[in-house]
């Protein structure tokens, strides 16, 4: 009697475990997609005489993406998401870009390398039909301490009244921006199906190639 190759095997025992595995949570991820403004960047050290003034402008905009394990229907805080991230983006694919996130990086023990120290804050509430907030206020913010002496910093935040960055490095540089009154959109969707359904998809495809690599065998081995 022919032998079933062992990936047809593995994939029949993957296909009735998962049968009957519970079923793993969805995730939920609220997209905030906020509107463009213009970000000020000025250098104080620019050459005397410069036309500019030590100032350049992109245009930039604020967007924010949180993670819940199930729909969101009442005030949550921080401590009710799973993960929050927000970005500063421009539509110009060399323009200046930044991302800081929850939960936040674990500190580091490095002498002489720069310290980062992160502060975050989170509210939404007033949910509407569509599972998207009418009042929001999520902010978060980083400084760094360099051995040098010297502190970079930057803050990215979005609420229901204003879109707002604000960075800088001591006395080299300095950007800032914000948008008031214009609030962006909201969206809702699930962006990760139940990992059951990715674990039973591998085991089908295991179990297809192993049944047609035995097929394939049985039919070289007949006798012409």
């Amino acid at each position: 009697m022919a032998k079933v190759p062992l990936a047809a095997a593995l994939g029949i025992a993957a296909l009735l475990a998962l049968a009957s595995a519970p079923a793993a949570a969805e995730y939920y991820q609220y997209t905030y997609t906020g509107n463009l403004f213009t970000r000020t960047y000025e250098d104080p050290w620019a050459p005397v005489g410069d036309p500019t003034g030590g100032r350049s402008f992109s245009l930039v905009s604020i967007n924010a993406v949180v993670t819940t394990n199930a729909p969101l229907g009442s005030r949550i805080g921080l401590g009710d998401v799973l993960s929050f991230s927000i970005s500063m983006t421009s539509p110009d694919p060399f323009g200046p870009t930044a991302t800081l996130s929850y939960p936040f990086p674990p500190p580091f023990d490095c002498g002489g390398c720069p310290q980062p120290g992160f502060s975050g804050s989170l509210s939404m509430s007033d949910f509407n039909f569509l599972n998207q907030p009418s009042n929001w206020d999520l902010s978060i913010s980083t400084q760094t301490f360099y051995p040098t002496g010297r502190m970079g910093w930057l803050t990215l935040s979005t609420s229901r009244g204003r879109d707002l960055l604000d960075g800088g490095y001591e006395t080299a540089y300095a950007e800032t921006g914000g948008l008031m009154n214009s609030p962006g959109i909201w969206a809702m969707s699930v962006v990760v199906p139940e990992p059951a359904t990715y674990a039973s998809m591998l085991a089908g495809v295991a179990l297809l190639a192993g049944v047609s690599r035995w097929r394939r065998t049985r039919r070289d081995r007949a006798p012409g």
